[in-house]
């Protein structure tokens, strides 16, 4: 059975080198998307779930389509800048 994570800060990931990741730039406590957007988080865990049925060497790290564009707080919270 394959196994796959989802990242939210590659280089991190990177050095822990798990079987298989896939990279979502999201905010931390986010990860799937912003609350209540349902088609959104179902997006990614579907396209998580499809990566994990393809082929990929030990430690590959897959950067998903999906970008949060509401605000600056992925950002502000990558500098350590969030509330």
């Amino acid at each position: 059975m394959p196994t796959v994570s989802i990242t939210q800060v590659p280089e991190i990931t990177e050095i822990v080198q798990p079987s298989l990741a896939c990279f979502v730039a999201t905010p931390f406590g986010l990860t799937l998307g912003a609350i209540g957007e349902t088609a959104t988080h179902d997006a990614i865990a579907e396209a998580v779930l499809r990566e994990a049925e393809r082929d990929h060497p030990a430690g590959t790290i897959v950067p998903l389509p999906f970008r949060w564009e509401q605000d600056d707080l992925r950002a502000l919270q990558l500098r350590k800048q969030a509330l």
